[in-house]
């Protein structure tokens, strides 16, 4: 689909058939170079050219093609016709020719020369047997490494490669995977790569190689592939050994990150990685070693695993915040920081919060969220958690998610952005488009499907309800966006009044300080914010009756200096 839309967008008026409705324009080549972008992705691909000898399948013919016969291109259709001519076993060495032609070619023939070689191949696929198609695949990718995935050819070996069975062949199988990784985020390439996983992995797990597990498991990350199924827990359990067992040195902190990452995807749940990346981090010669990017990958694992250690966090951030400028981010990667930050709650300065925010307006200016409005909404969010506010930038977002809304939906990034709302309704009034009164509903119940899950909370109702001094105990979602119930408890007697309960879950606790999660302390603040009282709650500390609510109650005090966060407006 790609090569397809990229044909109607360069077309050509020549009058050749491969020429005007091309994977490639001569625009392409002056705007663009083909280099290779990551250190990560040259050493994969050294390792695949490896694993294509080591293939005892893999068996070629001997050359016949010669350079002469082919380059310099002086009459394109002359060269065009030659191309369609060769053998379909030649392919892959005249592929090979072409590098040495491009560099002393001028740029349409240099185009031609493309385009020719990718229709012919694309043609000859069914001619092929599988040494050949992948030859040629790796043909391609040395030749123009960056712009494989916008051939037709690689296209239409993708679709016929997943089909094949490799499970009596390593080789072959690591690189389908690592090819298949080049496709990035698509949802039909993600289906396949996983029922490859599925049909494949089982069997070639116990032999992979630290680097082999690399190349599956970045390939995994980047099409968003989880593994499922027999492969699932052998595949995590070599995940985290690999982690555990990997010597770090120059150069290997690409692997570390490449497993981590690939963790991350797969939801793991695993304190001895947490420890062991935390001992990495706190020593000063190894933390050196890690590549600032990679660092990030680390800090948002934390977050996800909750892992709040003071000070692990404090050397990241720090060592972030120097090495990392937020004008390098990529939006993404802003909003990730972000995130991790404010869910592990850690204490930015205001001048560290204002750089991030700087940054972010930068990437505004420069057009980086037009087609990722969802990055800026969790910057904003995140900030919001940080008790930042940003107008320029909440309005940006609520303009660029108007926009996008009419071309596709995205249900999790839209109730994100009800959660910034009422957020704004709530602590800057001023800059809301919403009305408080439509960002607080007290009595709003908690609909049926967040309870499932939650025979706690059930339960801790009824235990309070049974005092006598508790008037009702209803399960509602008071803040609108923030679906997390809680108990609204109201007592009689000396301490009449009422009370927001909020049952933390393991899920919802991180692990050293116990704190509330980066959402329920939002949820908590915004509550006092409209001067409610909450208590918060969890196994270690809890209340049976109205009296006991009452002692658990923060002093008032702190939660005024919560609630003054919300002054912190930049316009």
């Amino acid at each position: 689909m790609y090569a397809l839309l990229r044909r109607f967008a360069g077309v050509t008026n020549l009058g050749c058939p491969i020429r005007s409705y091309a994977s490639f324009t001569p625009r392409d080549v002056l705007r663009s170079t083909n280099e290779e972008s990551g250190t990560l992705i040259t050493r994969f691909a050294k390792h695949i050219a490896v694993e294509r000898y080591r293939d005892p399948d893999h068996v070629l013919p001997k050359t016949t093609v010669r350079y002469a016969d082919f380059f310099p291109i002086t009459d394109d259709r002359y060269f065009q016709r030659t191309v369609q001519k060769t053998d379909a076993a030649q392919l892959p060495a005249l592929i090979i020719q072409a590098s040495s032609y491009r560099s002393n070619a001028a740029v349409p023939m240099y185009v031609t020369a493309l385009n020719a070689l990718d229709n012919h191949a694309a043609k000859q696929l069914d001619k092929m047997d599988t040494s050949i198609v992948l030859e040629t695949l790796y043909s391609f990718l040395f030749l123009i490494p960056s712009w494989l995935t916008r051939t037709d050819f690689y296209h239409a070996a993708m679709k016929r490669l997943v089909k094949e069975d490799f499970r009596g062949n390593k080789e072959r199988f690591l690189q389908v995977c690592f090819y298949l990784g080049l496709q990035k985020k698509q949802a039909k390439s993600s289906e396949d790569f996983q029922q490859l996983l599925v049909e494949h992995l089982p069997a070639h797990l116990p032999a992979l190689s630290e680097l082999d597990l690399a190349v599956i498991s970045n390939a995994a990350y980047k099409t968003s592939t989880v593994v499922a199924g027999e492969a699932k827990s052998a595949y995590e359990a070599s995940l985290v050994n690999a982690i555990l067992n990997l010597e770090l040195t120059t150069g290997s902190d690409a692997l570390l990150v490449s497993f981590v990452k690939a963790l991350r995807l797969q939801q793991v749940k695993d304190e001895r990685v947490c420890l062991h990346l935390q001992n990495i981090c706190l020593d000063p010669v190894k933390i050196t070693l890690i590549e600032p990017r990679g660092l990030a990958h680390i800090f948002a694992f934390f977050a996800e695993q909750l892992w709040d250690e003071k000070a692990c966090l404090t050397i990241i951030v720090e060592r972030l915040m120097t090495l990392l400028k937020p004008g390098d981010l990529r939006a993404k990667d802003l909003a990730t920081f972000l995130w991790a930050s404010a869910q592990l709650n850690c204490a930015l300065a205001p001048e560290e919060i204002r750089q991030l925010e700087l940054a972010a307006l930068r990437k505004l200016d420069h057009g980086e969220y037009d087609y990722f409005p969802d990055n800026l909404v969790d910057t904003c969010l995140s900030l919001c958690t940080l008790g930042h506010y940003s107008k320029d930038l909440i309005n940006a977002a609520e303009e660029l998610k108007a926009e996008q809304k009419r071309q596709r939906a995205q249900p999790k990034v839209d109730s994100r952005l009800d959660v910034l709302r009422s957020a704004v309704a709530i602590e800057q009034p001023s800059m809301a488009k919403v009305k408080t009164e439509r960002a607080f509903k007290e009595f709003d119940s908690a609909p049926a499907y967040l309870l499932k899950g939650r025979p706690d909370l059930t339960k801790y109702a009824q235990e309070l309800s049974g005092d006598a001094d508790v008037e009702g105990v209803d399960v509602v979602c008071p803040i609108v966006g923030i679906n997390v119930p809680s108990l609204r408890v109201q007592t009689m007697g000396v301490e009449e009044s009422v009370y927001f309960v909020e049952l933390l879950t393991a899920g919802q606790t991180l692990k050293f300080s116990k704190k509330p999660t980066s959402l329920m302390r939002l949820k908590k603040r915004l509550l006092e914010s409209l001067g409610r009282k909450v208590v918060i709650l969890n196994s270690t500390k809890m209340a049976s009756n109205a009296k006991e609510l009452h002692q658990l109650l923060e002093p008032s005090a702190n939660a005024g200096e919560e609630s003054k966060v919300s002054q912190g407006v930049v316009n």
